[in-house]
């Protein structure tokens, strides 16, 4: 199926429920530019490949504070969550000048104010079980690395590796002008910072997160990013959705969804956990790491 669909506008930071679901093979264009906004396949990845590390599931499952507008403007129960027991808690979630926000808000980050009045200066989103493995480009405060994790884990991390290059492959084979754009990008960049034999360099591993409207900036900008679902215990809801275009994904094991990181996506509500996500996609500086 081919779906040509005009873009209305939606902001960013928002909860949204979409109830128009797709439920089978499906590639959207955008009506006025003709871009292919995402290409959806059913039932291409073998469910062998999902047989990944006890650890890298247990990882998706921990909580970060790093997902910026994924997560929705920042609250004081979404990012002090589990804080209570520091010795010198936290009490608030201020601006940069250690002023409370206001209710009506519109900041995704935010920092917070310890119990002994001092401003802990480090950036933070609302809390979401939302972690990455894999490269890592440049930032403020890192150089070019594997992350953390990845460091202490590599033969958890290896584990993957299978998903990835069936996920790779099928990329190539479903839209072959942009993996052929975004492999220019990864045979640039330092091969310890990739995953081998794909062109992603970084898989980031979500569970049971709903996402509210943002856009991935920090993926490839020529490229497109995979997306794919590990069942965990029988979730229901959380389709992937595109609300510029009205449009959701009912997605699961071992379908595979291509689409344009740069348009804004979200997910709907789960209304069972159990849904582990894992999303390919290569950093758009990687080829500037040494």
């Amino acid at each position: 199926m081919e779906l040509y669909l005009s873009e209305k506008f939606v902001g960013l930071k928002q909860f949204i429920q979409i109830k128009d679901i797709i439920h089978t093979d499906c590639d959207l264009y955008n009506k006025d530019t003709g871009e292919l906004i995402f290409s959806f396949k059913k039932n291409v990845i073998p469910k062998e490949l999902y047989n990944i590390d006890k650890k890298v599931i247990k990882y998706s499952k921990t909580y970060s504070t790093n997902r910026g507008d994924a997560a929705g403007t920042t609250t004081k129960e979404g990012v002090l969550k589990g804080m209570e027991n520091w010795n010198n808690y936290p009490v608030d979630v201020v601006d940069k000048d250690g002023n409370t926000l206001p209710q009506n808000h519109n900041q995704s980050t935010s920092f917070i104010k310890m119990k002994n009045g001092e401003i802990n200066k480090r950036k933070r989103s609302n809390q979401a079980m939302s972690n990455s493995i894999g490269g890592y480009d440049k930032s403020n405060v890192y150089p070019c690395r594997l992350t953390h994790w990845t460091q202490k884990h590599l033969k958890e991390y290896e584990t993957v590796f299978p998903i990835c290059e069936k996920v790779s492959d099928l990329y190539f084979s479903y839209c072959p002008d942009k993996w052929l754009k975004q492999n220019e990008k990864y045979e640039k960049s330092p091969p310890q910072f990739t995953i081998p034999n794909t062109n992603f360099s970084t898989l980031t591993i979500n569970c049971d997160f709903q996402t509210a409207t943002h856009k991935d900036s920090g993926d490839c900008k020529d490229g497109m990013t995979c997306f794919t679902v590990k069942d965990l215990d029988n979730f229901e809801g959380g389709e992937l959705c595109f609300p510029t275009y009205n449009v959701g994904i009912n997605i699961r094991e071992g379908d595979l969804l291509i689409f344009n990181p740069h348009t804004i996506h979200c997910n709907n509500l789960l209304t069972k956990n159990g849904r582990m996500s894992l999303v390919f996609y290569l950093r758009e500086k990687m080829d500037k790491c040494k």
